[in-house]
């Protein structure tokens, strides 16, 4: 196994650790990573904005906000088949988050921390404000798609097939915007995005189409946990969702496709495991977790696993010397 083929491996791990769990978990457990791969599928929508465009976002919660209120108001409103309303949750939240991207053609980091902060602050009080579509306090309970009569299984592992099934179709979405052209594009952006407007790069078309991607999947993410937990209000979509997603995002892998799921699972158990351990001390002992993940793995798990896998490979040693040395170009050494 060369040290190309080692990026892959987390994702093949987590692809077989999903796919083998209805085998192996309780029902109760498996709803808990159907939650789990909705969220997965929100961090990695930041992972495309934050780690390979270079745009931090504060929103995220509040744009998964978008995508389930859009579920729930087509369900419960017009009567649509709960399955249907996600493709209609992404293209509503990325149109959301084309708007949210505007301040990011004039203000860049803190600035657009703040005001995207902001957007996740105001939106459950907007939710409130517009009680006469949203519900209000009350929320709104929508249907849940039933298994087949075909379908083995239980319930609970009949929606988690579907949160795969999003979660797949996410990913590879998301691969197919990080190679060739649209990855250079984005990564240059990230970089330095004077010299990548020297090379003839539009800034403008490259920002918004990233929170556009971003936002859209997103709001497929919120339409999934809208359809899993049945009732949503806007308690469910607090400015904490946002803080939430992003350390998904840190902890998993900021550049990683896998650490996107990696974080949310983290993002999910740990907290109720640390409560579990001591009520009164939960949020100290998660607070403490998190530090240490901070200082064990900087580049989150994901690269925390490469790096070990890296350091096991023969050659890998050499690779490193021989990278230091002065004139070698990377072509020359097979580089990574």
């Amino acid at each position: 196994m060369s040290t190309q083929h080692l990026r892959f491996v987390p994702a093949g791990l987590l692809a077989v650790a999903a796919l083998g769990l209805p085998l192996t978990v309780p029902d109760f457990l498996l709803f808990e990573f159907s939650i789990a791969v909705s969220y997965g599928i929100a961090v990695l929508g930041l992972n495309l904005l934050l780690g390979f465009t270079g745009q931090i976002c504060l929103a995220q919660g509040a744009l998964f906000g978008v995508g389930a209120y859009t579920t729930a108001i087509l369900n419960v409103n017009f009567g649509w088949d709960p399955v249907a309303t996600l493709p209609v949750s992404a293209i509503v939240t990325g149109s959301v988050g084309v708007l949210l991207g505007l301040p990011a053609l004039r203000l860049q980091g803190l600035q657009l921390a703040i005001i995207t902060f902001g957007v996740a602050c105001a939106f459950p009080q907007l939710l409130l404000k517009m009680d006469g579509l949203t519900g209000g306090v009350t929320g709104l309970a929508t249907d849940q798609p039933f298994a087949p009569k075909w379908f083995a299984g239980s319930q609970e592992a009949w929606l988690y097939g579907l949160t795969l099934i999003c979660a797949a179709v996410s990913v590879l979405i998301v691969r197919r915007l990080l190679r060739g052209d649209t990855g250079r594009l984005m990564r240059a952006v990230r970089d330095n995005p004077v010299i990548a407007e020297a090379m003839g790069i539009n800034l403008v078309k490259g920002r918004l189409a990233a929170f556009a991607v971003s936002s859209a999947l997103a709001g497929l993410g919120g339409g999934l946990f809208c359809i899993l937990n049945g009732f949503i209000s806007p308690q469910s979509f607090l400015p904490m969702k946002s803080i939430d997603i992003l350390i998904g995002g840190i902890v998993g892998g900021i550049t990683s496709i896998a650490g996107a799921f990696i974080g949310a699972v983290f993002v999910v158990f740990v907290p109720g495991v640390t409560t579990d351990i001591s009520p009164a001390l939960g949020g100290l002992i998660y607070g403490l977790c998190l530090i240490g993940m901070m200082m064990v793995a900087r580049q989150g798990i994901a690269g925390l696993r490469i790096d070990k896998l890296k350091a096991a490979v023969p050659g890998t040693l050499k690779f490193k010397v021989l990278s230091r040395m002065p004139g070698a170009l990377p072509g020359q050494l097979g580089g990574e």
